[in-house]
C-alpha cells in the first residue's frame, strides 16, 4: 500500500525534505516507454461465429464481423462520432469515449463465439502485478452524465458512477479442446474502460493534431489496472484524474489463471448465449500481462520492493535507509523510473 504523504512526514521527519529534490528529478526524467511487440497480444483467430443482434457501424454502415480486429493491441485513437465531434477528427480513446468503429472491434453476437490463440504460452506468473495474467479489452465505457467533446480532460467531470458494459463469458485452454470457464466472472467487455494514451500535458503528442495539449504517448496494454477500482472510484473526478490513476495501464478486464488451476494457457474463448435479452459484446484485444522479473520485463530500476512499480513505497524505503549508505545516484535511479514521470514519445 502506498503511504500517504502525511504519514511519510511523520515517519521520516527531516528525511522527507528530500522529496523536493526527488520530485525535481522525477519530473525532469523521461520514464521507460512501452516497446510494442505483436506477440504481447493474441495473434491468431481459431474460429469465429458471429451470432445475432450485432449492430452496424452507424458512420460507415459496415458490420462488426472481422475477427481479426481482436488481434494486436487495443485501439489507441478512434474517430469523431459525427454528432459532437467531426468524424475526420482524431480522438484518443479515454474512459468516457471508447472505440466504436467496425475497423477497431469485432462483435460476438447472441449465440456467437470467438476463439483466439497466443503465439506462446501465457503463464500464471506470481510476478504479474495484482496476480493478473491476461487482459481483455472491449469497449466498456464509464458513465459520465455529459458528452465527451475531445476537450480539456482536467475540466471534464464524471458525474455518474456506473459503467456501460456488455459482459460475455470467458474460457481458457492449453490445447483448444479442454476448457476452464470463468462462469462467475470476470467477464469480457466489462469494467475497466480503455485509455489509449497517457495524460501528459508536458509532452503532448503533436502527431494527433496541433489541438492536442494533453495526451502523450500510448499506454501500455500489458500492465493491468488495480482490480479494486470500480466505476464509483471516479465519481465526481475528472477524466485527467482517471487517466492519472491508470498511470501507464491501458485498463481492460484482468484475469488470474490461478482461478483456472492451469499453470499456463494459449487459447481464449468468448461465448455469448442465445438469450434475446443478452447484450452483444465487442472485443478489441487480448494482452499477455508483462511479468516483472523475467528476461523480457525485468523489475524496473528503483523498484526496491519488487512490486513491479516505482512509487512512494520505494521512496519511503530509500528514505528510511538514507543514512545507511544510500546516495544521490540511488535517488536519481528511482526518480528516472518513477511511474508518474512524463514519458516522451518517439
Amino acid at each position: 500500500m502506498v503511504l500517504p504523504i502525511y504519514k511519510m512526514k511523520m515517519i521520516y521527519g527531516k528525511k522527507f525534505s528530500l522529496i523536493a529534490f526527488f520530485l525535481v528529478l522525477c519530473f525532469a526524467a523521461a520514464g521507460m516507454r512501452y516497446e510494442y511487440d505483436a506477440n504481447d497480444f493474441a495473434t491468431e483467430v481459431i474460429s469465429y461465429v458471429k451470432g445475432t443482434g450485432a449492430v452496424l457501424d452507424y458512420i460507415s454502415g459496415k458490420p462488426f464481423d472481422d475477427p481479426n480486429r481482436a488481434l494486436d493491441r487495443p485501439t489507441v485513437d478512434t474517430t469523431g462520432d459525427n454528432w459532437y465531434i467531426p468524424v475526420s477528427s482524431i480522438v484518443p480513446v479515454v474512459g468516457v469515449y471508447s472505440a466504436f468503429r467496425s475497423f477497431e472491434l469485432v462483435s460476438v453476437g447472441r449465440g456467437g463465439q470467438l476463439i483466439l490463440k497466443f503465439s506462446h504460452p501465457v503463464s500464471d506468473d506470481k510476478n504479474n502485478p495484482y496476480g493478473i495474467d491476461f487482459i481483455i479489452f472491449g469497449n466498456a465505457q464509464q458513465k459520465a452524465g455529459q458528452y465527451w467533446l475531445n476537450g480539456i480532460p482536467a475540466t471534464f467531470i464524471i458525474g455518474l458512477s456506473g459503467a456501460i458494459t456488455e459482459p460475455a463469458v470467458v474460457s481458457v485452454s492449453q490445447d483448444g479442446n479442454n476448457w476452464y470457464r470463468y462462469s462467475n466472472g470476470p467477464f469480457a467487455d466489462s469494467f475497466a474502460p480503455t485509455f489509449g494514451r497517457i495524460y501528459d500535458p508536458n509532452y503532448p503528442d503533436a502527431n494527433i493534431g496541433s489541438w492536442n495539449q494533453w495526451w502523450g504517448c500510448p499506454t501500455n496494454p500489458t500492465v493491468p489496472l488495480d482490480p479494486n477500482l470500480t466505476p464509483a472510484s471516479f465519481l465526481n473526478k475528472s477524466v485527467a484524474y482517471m487517466s492519472q490513476v491508470y498511470g501507464q495501464s491501458a485498463g481492460g478486464t484482468g484475469f488470474d489463471l490461478a482461478q483456472s488451476g492451469m499453470e499456463w494457457i494459449q487459447y481464449v474463448r468468448i461465448d455469448v448465449n442465445s438469450d434475446p435479452n443478452m447484450p452483444v459484446p465487442e472485443i478489441d484485444s487480448i494482452a499477455d500481462v508483462a511479468a516483472c522479473g523475467d528476461y523480457k520485463h525485468p523489475f524496473p530500476d528503483g523498484d526496491i520492493n519488487e512490486d513491479c512499480m516505482v512509487d512512494f513505497v520505494d521512496f519511503a524505503i530509500l528514505a528510511q535507509d538514507w543514512l545507511a549508505g544510500s546516495d544521490w545516484d540511488d535517488l536519481a535511479t528511482l526518480a528516472g523510473n518513477w511511474l508518474y514521470c512524463n514519458w516522451e514519445c518517439e
